[in-house]
């Protein structure tokens, strides 16, 4: 660090020790030699790792996939599912996907909270979640959907294809309903506070009778249901 006391001014240079630099495979790494706080150090000047042609190399291609993510989304459906720890250019590709379905147990994060913890130069994160779980990625609205579990997940998977048009450029597919559509709009708005997903879905009252809503009963799907609640 520039000031062990103040991380946040910064570093001087990236080391390893004496004992580590002796380690690494000869040529993995182009380094100088430094001494200071009474020990023997090797300020790191390149990390070219043990196999050549996989340096440069994984960003091209990780940047080749992005703008292929990219344009897809232009041209055609995508969607993401989050089904694990998503690390890197993972979590970035869904975000270019636009449309994310997240499980419970599935973190979206660009990198890990050890690393940042270590960067920051104190434990501020203590799980990955803190980065980029549900509870994150919902309310910011980077993800759509949350699941419990892969059967949720792929029924929701099912669900939001369903309302896709076979074709670009085709009309959504008209889905059977056994809602009448003559039928009234039972719901009527209150100047008391209400939810509103009761006045387009329609909501069972406590005795459990029905009151329609303006959609077909049982249609009513909602994405991003956590972002914004206080607009």
């Amino acid at each position: 660090w520039n000031k062990d006391e103040n991380p946040a001014l910064g570093f001087k240079y990236l080391y390893l020790t004496d004992e580590d630099y002796k380690t690494i495979a000869p040529e993995s790494v182009t380094a100088r030699r430094v001494e200071e706080s009474g020990e023997t150090r090797w300020a790191l000047n390149d990390i070219i790792g043990t196999d050549q042609g996989i340096g440069v190399e994984n960003l091209r291609g990780s940047g080749m996939i992005a703008g292929e993510t990219s344009r897809a989304y232009t041209e055609t459906f995508t969607l993401s599912y989050v089904t694990g720890r998503s690390v890197g250019i993972g979590a970035y590709l869904c975000r270019l996907g636009q449309r994310t379905i997240q499980m419970k147990k599935g973190p979206m994060i660009l990198t890990g909270f050890g690393a940042l913890n270590k960067l920051l130069g104190r434990n501020v994160y203590t799980s990955q979640d803190q980065l980029g779980g549900p509870q994150i990625m919902i309310p910011n609205g980077v993800s759509h959907m949350e699941v419990a579990d892969d059967q949720d997940g792929v029924d929701a998977i099912l669900k939001w294809i369903s309302f896709v048009p076979k074709r670009v450029g085709m009309l959504p597919p008209a889905l059977s309903t056994l809602d009448p559509i003559d039928r009234q709009v039972a719901f009527t708005p209150t100047k008391a506070p209400y939810d509103p997903r009761h006045m387009l879905d329609g909501v069972y009252s406590p005795d459990g009778k029905w009151t329609s809503g303006f959609l077909d009963e049982g249609s009513w799907t909602e994405s991003l249901a956590e972002w914004g609640k206080t607009v």
